[in-house]
């Protein structure tokens, strides 16, 4: 992955259970979609991404050009 222009070609909304990969402080996340909305998805990612992150819940929201299924 070289750049964020790579994650953001996305063409697909993410549907339900599906994993996505996106950037988020200048590191490459891999989560489970939980909700998807119009404009974004509720992705769960690991406790120790959610660390890295500095978040308190594993629980994060991504803009649908933000993200790539994968």
């Amino acid at each position: 992955m070289n750049s964020m222009k790579t994650l953001t070609k996305q063409k697909r909304v993410a549907n339900l259970g599906e994993k996505v990969r996106f950037m988020r402080n200048d590191m490459i996340i891999v989560g489970e979609v939980t909700i998807v909305k119009d404009e974004s998805v509720i992705v769960n990612v690991s406790r120790s991404d959610a660390r890295r992150l500095n978040i308190d819940t594993p629980l994060t929201v991504v803009a649908h050009k933000n993200y790539q299924v994968l």
